[in-house]
């Protein structure tokens, strides 16, 4: 099947970590076809959205069909977009787990100043580990759609240098579950208006850093801004709970604390579950 498809006149590069979505799409785009004809092309036709990467459907026939149109080895594929790994292994394509579900990488937008510098303009979404929310070369927020610049945030900067430390120190999956947790508790205060008043001071002058949302209300920051303007906090605390000393110690709540820079009595109730 596969002599019978000629390789496409414009064959960009999968990005690494790239969803199969994003790089069927660019293809897509890069060629004037729409993205159900190149699908038909591989397999069964399909509208794949970008942030797509499930394969549950693809057979082996389709990777090397895939592999056929772009000229580029199967190997040399799947080391870009990992799930295609897993076509024809019905034990890789089980249903998540719950814990899987909670830490499966982010799927968001590359950095577009990187993909600008390989010349690439198309829309890339990318599978990000939460460690990996912040591209140091051009002091960017990926986390979000919003890519902000953290060069008045260096804050953000030097706690994703530790967050990176944390999960090369840890194991996965329980140092992602420790930053979802930790994420989420400070949304939880932040939404809530409840804790500190060092805490709310320091989140609210991040928030000015950032500027008006033109697409949110001034009064109610998006979760996105939120997760940014908590995130050296919460990387405090993902370190305490990834750590098999911290975590089940009865003195955490007073080294969470200490290491956020507050009053004991101004934590609010901190209790592993």
């Amino acid at each position: 099947m596969t002599t019978r498809l000629r390789v496409l006149p414009l064959s960009p590069p999968p990005v690494h970590g790239e969803t199969v979505g994003s790089y069927l799409n660019r293809l897509a785009d890069a060629n004037h076809l729409t993205i159900g004809h190149l699908s038909s092309l591989i397999g069964p036709s399909r509208q794949h959205r970008r942030d797509d990467n499930r394969v549950g459907y693809w057979t082996p026939p389709g990777l090397l069909r895939l592999a056929a149109l772009t000229s580029r080895g199967p190997s040399s594929l799947i080391h870009a977009m990992p799930p295609l790994g897993t076509i024809g292994d019905p034990i890789r394509r089980l249903p998540l787990s719950a814990t899987e579900e909670v830490t499966e990488p982010r799927r968001r937008p590359a950095c577009r100043l990187c993909m600008a510098r390989r010349h690439i303009r198309g829309l890339v979404i990318r599978s990000t580990p939460h460690h990996e929310g912040v591209c140091h070369r051009h002091h960017r927020w990926l986390l979000g759609d919003e890519q902000h610049k953290l060069t008045r945030l260096p804050e953000v900067l030097q706690a994703n240098r530790h967050h990176q430390q944390i999960a090369r120190r840890g194991t996965h999956p329980s140092t992602a579950l420790a930053y979802v947790d930790a994420r989420n508790r400070l949304i939880k205060w932040f939404t809530s208006e409840v804790g500190s008043p060092p805490l709310r001071q320091r989140w609210d002058r991040r928030l000015d850093v950032l500027g008006e949302d033109p697409f949110g209300d001034p009064h109610r920051p998006s979760e996105a801004r939120i997760e940014l303007v908590t995130y050296p906090e919460a990387v405090i605390l993902t370190g305490l709970f990834a750590s098999p000393h911290w975590r089940s110690h009865p003195q955490l709540p007073v080294e969470a604390a200490r290491r956020l820079a507050i009053a004991p009595d101004h934590l609010p109730l901190l209790t592993i579950t």
